[in-house]
């Protein structure tokens, strides 16, 4: 009767199993809990987080445990809990050796029997990792935002220069339209990998896959594959849909014989990092002049692009197609 009593009541072997599983739970998480006299003077902790205090523990203060600054605003947190007797629950950070600890603490009084103040428990839960990846999303967020007011930018001038050259509606519509799905492909690519850029091969194939359906030969890829910086993918994605939309909507490739090789080789600039010389040359295709060019293509392939990619640009016609060169600046490779 006695060892069920002791069981019910939480006391003698059975408290001390459920103990000893409590102890081994909370050694999972990242709660500490420390309890310290009336005098702020600590005599236990347990689950204390690695690294946050070196040595041992009983018979310190805060003021022995951590920097000035954490030690003063804890010391007085607790001061205030004992002359209140009221809970507190605060955030502190701690900066050791050079890293910033989030620590969420909640401080408690003891009391005796008699109602007396006689010590604090303090529960801490480290959010370090936490508060590290609400600075990563902020900073994000912000990157998000900056892109997307480049990208509206960017959205805003196309609209405006090609209903500028636009001789109609239609005309406006289906020129803009394949303009806006070039940037769209290039911005999906630059989001798969994490706004880092985006793989010259893969910009390649999805500009290219935009006229598969119009009679487009297979595309040559060669040389190096780097990854384009997110702006410079855009433009270099309009670039490319520009060249095809020529070659397609110009009629200039004929049902046989049509081929285009892209190539792409690091060339000297005259500074620490090479460029990026991307390559567009058109064989087999029906004679065409530059002047068969639309002057809005001429104008992004020549101006618009090279100058947001801190390079220059080439383009003529060659017998059987054209040749297209743009010079990329060794920053705007990721």
């Amino acid at each position: 009767m006695a060892q069920q009593e002791d069981a019910a009541n939480g006391n003698g072997p059975e408290r001390a199993r459920r103990l000893d599983f409590a102890m081994r739970a909370l050694g999972r998480t990242q709660v500490s809990i420390y309890y310290q006299t009336e005098d702020l003077v600590y005599q236990w902790g347990e689950n204390v987080p690695a690294g946050l205090i070196s040595g041992g523990l009983a018979g310190k203060t805060d003021a022995d445990l951590f920097p000035w600054l954490a030690a003063d605003r804890l010391t007085t947190v607790k001061q205030k809990v004992l002359s209140s007797g009221d809970p507190q629950r605060f955030e502190l950070p701690i900066n050791l050796d050079g890293e910033v600890r989030w620590f969420d603490l909640w401080i408690d009084p003891e009391r005796d029997a008699s109602g007396r103040i006689i010590g604090i428990f303090s529960t801490a839960i480290e959010t370090t990792e936490q508060r590290r990846r609400e600075v990563q999303l902020k900073n994000l967020l912000r990157e998000v935002s900056h892109r997307s007011k480049n990208l509206l930018a960017i959205i805003l001038s196309l609209a405006s220069q090609t209903a500028r050259s636009a001789k109609s509606i239609d005309g406006f519509v289906t020129a803009f339209s394949g303009r806006l799905q070039s940037i769209s492909r290039a911005q999906d690519l630059v989001t798969d990998r994490d706004w880092r850029g985006a793989l010259l091969s893969d910009l390649i194939e999805r500009q290219v896959a935009l006229f598969r359906g119009d009679r487009f030969r297979q595309v040559t890829v060669r040389g190096e594959n780097p990854v384009l910086a997110p702006n410079a993918s855009l433009y270099v994605g309009l670039a490319l849909h520009e060249l095809c939309a020529h070659a397609v909507r110009g009629g200039h490739i004929p049902t046989t014989g049509a081929t285009i090789a892209v190539t792409a080789r690091r060339v000297p600039d005259g500074s620490t990092e090479r460029m990026l010389r991307l390559e567009w040359v058109e064989q087999g295709m029906e004679e065409e002049t530059l002047a068969d060019m639309d002057t809005l293509s001429l104008a992004f392939l020549e101006k618009v692009v090279p100058l947001a990619v801190d390079g220059t640009a080439r383009i003529e016609a060659i017998p059987g197609g054209l040749h297209y060169t743009l010079d990329i600046a060794g920053a705007h490779i990721a």
